[in-house]
């Protein structure tokens, strides 16, 4: 009985999820830019995805890579690929912000409360209910990430064109 629920594990479920992972992975490597553009491209998509901001982090990826000058297809994918990790970032923000903060609460911002029921109202009101520790830890999340992923893609790029990988 264990082994048949292993079996099925491995075949409908983890088996799906590496060979997503594999062609994502596969499409990064194989992007027509230069290495530094695609790592800087994707390092800036998953930075986006510990920052608060749900509802634009796409578009928004995209017009900053076209900004800052790395490759935009890289940021939009990444975002995109990593979208149902979002919760668990926003928690591992929320833990580091309080390792540095504390239990700080957030601004008094009573006129949000009041502004009736949408999504943007909602967002911000636990924006507002988590604090400083949520901004403080999505910052330096984000730009941990970014630059350790900046570095590991830079080196796996230039490891997989020399014929190293």
């Amino acid at each position: 009985m264990f082994f048949q629920g292993v079996l099925y594990f491995k075949k409908k479920i983890a088996t799906p999820v590496l060979e997503t992972i594999r062609n994502y992975y596969n499409r990064m490597m194989e992007l027509p830019d230069s290495p530094k553009k695609i790592a800087k491209g994707v390092a800036l998509g998953l930075a986006f995805d510990f920052l608060p901001i749900p509802i634009i982090s796409i578009p928004l990826s995209y017009l900053v890579a076209r900004l800052i000058r790395c490759n935009p297809v890289a940021a939009v994918a990444t975002v995109v690929f990593f979208k149902l990790a979002v919760p668990f970032f926003y928690t591992l923000n929320l833990m580091v912000g309080k390792v540095f903060l504390g239990d700080m609460p957030g601004p008094d911002m009573p006129y949000l409360i009041d502004a009736g029921p949408s999504i943007v109202t909602n967002f911000i009101n636990s924006l507002v209910e988590h604090g400083y520790p949520f901004l403080l830890g999505s910052v330096l999340n984000a730009t941990l990430v970014f630059v350790l992923v900046y570095f590991l893609i830079l080196f796996l790029i230039k490891c997989r064109r020399c014929g190293g990988a």
